[in-house]
């Protein structure tokens, strides 16, 4: 094993003991007021957020031939569940969506291209539907204007994609090492997405607000 390999499992050996030790503590210390700095930094206020995304743009330059596709119908998702939080629709649960998420886009780095790639879009934009919403809870806790929501989501959807390129570049830096680093990130993905959702059926079970 070359220092580079040696180097790129090293960090990922610390990003797997970082999503472990931050378990519980996945979204604290965010700024409820809204701006566009808010919106952007929202999606590195929790691992669950900051992995998917990441995760989402990797797979799709990993797997498909339109790298595109993924983070654009991610984004499109984000949107819609940005939408159905502002006119005030329901999404039960969707802490648990987003935990799926995690568990889900572990599997998919694990598996590769086993499955129908529009299958995967699919659930790609509902991934995107939970992480949208989930920024929405923000909204309720601040008396704002339109003006300030919209910079607020402008700063969201400015990060994800910038998120989102950042995975895809990840794996044209990588070149013939991706495989190997698609595996060890798929499992600290799903494994990280397991424990969340242990600890949500744990406080559900207990009767906190999930």
């Amino acid at each position: 094993m070359n220092a580079y390999m040696k180097n790129v499992l090293l960090r990922l050996v610390g990003l797997t003991g970082l999503l472990f030790s931050n378990l519980a503590s996945a979204h604290e210390g965010h700024d409820v007021t809204l701006s566009f700095m808010s919106g952007l930094l929202h999606p590195f206020s929790g691992l669950d957020h900051l992995l998917v995304i990441l995760l989402v743009g990797f797979w799709s330059a990993f797997v498909l031939k339109k790298i595109w596709f993924g983070p654009c119908v991610f984004l499109l998702g984000m949107c819609i569940g940005v939408l159905s939080g502002l006119i005030g629709l329901p999404l039960h649960f969707f802490e648990f969506g987003i935990a799926a998420s995690v568990i889900a886009i572990g599997l998919l780095l694990l598996a590769k291209n086993q499955y129908s790639s529009q299958s995967i879009l699919l659930l790609i934009g509902a991934f995107g539907v939970f992480h949208g919403f989930a920024h929405t809870e923000l909204f309720s806790s601040a008396s704002v204007g339109s003006l300030l929501v919209a910079q607020d989501v402008a700063g969201l959807l400015l990060a994800t994609g910038i998120l989102h390129l950042s995975g895809a570049l990840l794996v044209k830096a990588l070149k013939e090492k991706t495989s190997i680093f698609a595996k060890i990130a798929g499992f600290s993905s799903l494994m990280y997405g397991l424990l969340l959702m242990g600890q949500l059926t744990l406080a559900l079970i207990g009767g906190a607000a999930v």
